[in-house]
């Protein structure tokens, strides 16, 4: 409805002040508070003072929308001496940010189509909006099953506040170095000083016996004081000189060097900076972890309400550890799902119409180390899921 009842208004504005196309144009964006925004650069504010011009865009618009933002008139010579330029649609590979995902979600009048996009390398994220949930413990498991199929995984580690992939691993090499710090030098670097972190010093390769693929991880860091200096530095909305972002040359540069079939992501949890980059640049497809509480529907509800609009993602939920399988508590996850599907439309590519779900297993959430190779067969769904949405060669 507001989609419909936007573009109606611009198009009104439109015909009224914009008659010199290449020059005047109007743009009109509603805020995440639901206030409208009004720019309109048009040469009929000639000789108007700023309270005329506002009265007479307030008139044209008539009270359809009461609740009013930041109304911006200029002249064209105004404009051009201010360097204001039409805003073009915006496109889904410009959203990084949780800020970028709602302004696009409040604004589909201003959106480019999109749609999932197939692109080398294959990388799934791992996501869960609170801790607590398996979700590590489901990715380790799963990445020792692809490699067991015959894949070759690159699993990373961006849950940088509270890092833990690599604890689960004896790796060969031991890397020297963690994606906290190749992210810091390309965000650092003065220019045209050459770069000391080599992709290859940032990973380091799981013994997997019997295994006809192979499983690379790549560690946020090790945990120090100039570890906890680097995170707080670091912004994931960097753009290097050469016009990447840190997550695209990361990808890159990985690519070049392994040539994996797949990049597993472990996300940090919430709404942040991390899990921005995780979900809005890295992925091409999310595993979404929930426990059926309302603490996790409310979360997971927001972050469906801003995704709905996205159109980049392949979305798959596991409901994770779920402590009583009675029918008690599958009524529970059950009646959770439908709630959550209340804010899935038909924006969002759900790879199944079903769900998943890990339970709560003694063996496993008590396990000195990972993964328990025992108990593969818990996690196998979500490998199958992962193979069947990849084209391996």
């Amino acid at each position: 409805m507001s989609e419909t009842w936007l573009r109606s208004l611009k198009q009104k504005l439109t015909d009224i002040y914009v008659q010199k196309e290449a020059q005047e144009w109007v743009d009109l964006n509603l805020s995440t508070a639901r206030l409208l925004n009004i720019t309109i650069v048009s040469d009929k504010f000639e000789n108007l003072s700023t309270t005329q011009r506002r009265e007479a865009v307030k008139n044209d618009i008539e009270q359809q929308h009461k609740s009013l933002g930041f109304i911006s008139l200029y002249t064209i010579q105004e404009a051009a001496s201010l360097d204001l330029k039409a805003p073009q649609l915006l496109d889904a590979k410009s959203i990084h940010t949780w800020q970028d995902l709602a302004l696009w979600s409040t604004n589909p009048q201003n959106q480019s189509p999109s749609s999932p996009e197939l692109c080398l390398p294959r990388t799934v994220t791992f996501y869960s909006f609170k801790g607590g949930v398996g979700r590590t413990t489901a990715l380790i498991h799963v990445a020792w099953i692809l490699a067991m199929r015959g894949r070759k995984v690159v699993a990373v580690d961006l849950d940088l506040e509270a890092p833990g992939l690599s604890t689960a691993f004896p790796l060969n090499p031991s890397p020297k170095y963690g994606i906290v710090d190749y992210f810091y030098e390309k965000s650092y670097l003065p220019k045209g000083v050459t770069a000391k972190i080599n992709i290859t010093e940032i990973f380091g390769e799981v013994n997997i016996p019997d295994a006809t693929g192979r499983l690379f991880i790549v560690p946020a860091g090790y945990l120090s004081l100039d570890y906890i200096a680097k995170v707080d530095d670091l912004r994931a909305t960097t753009i290097l000189d050469n016009g990447e972002t840190l997550w695209s040359t990361f990808s890159r540069e990985i690519q070049n060097q392994l040539k994996p079939d797949l990049i597993l992501v472990d996300s940090c949890t919430g709404i942040n900076e991390w899990g921005a980059l995780s979900l809005l640049q890295a992925a091409n497809e999310a595993i979404i972890f929930l426990f059926p509480n309302e603490q996790n529907q409310k979360g997971i509800e927001l972050l469906l309400q801003s995704l709905t609009s996205f159109g980049r993602l392949s979305l798959n939920f596991v409901f994770s550890p779920v402590p009583d399988l009675s029918d008690t508590g599958i009524t529970k996850v059950t009646h959770a799902w439908q709630i959550f599907q209340k804010d899935i439309d038909k924006n969002i590519d759900i790879d199944s119409e079903d769900y998943l779900i890990i339970p709560y297993i003694p063996s496993i959430a008590l396990a000195d180390r990972y993964p328990v190779t025992g108990l593969l067969d818990y996690y196998t769904p979500i490998a199958n899921l992962i193979d069947e949405d990849t084209n391996f060669q």
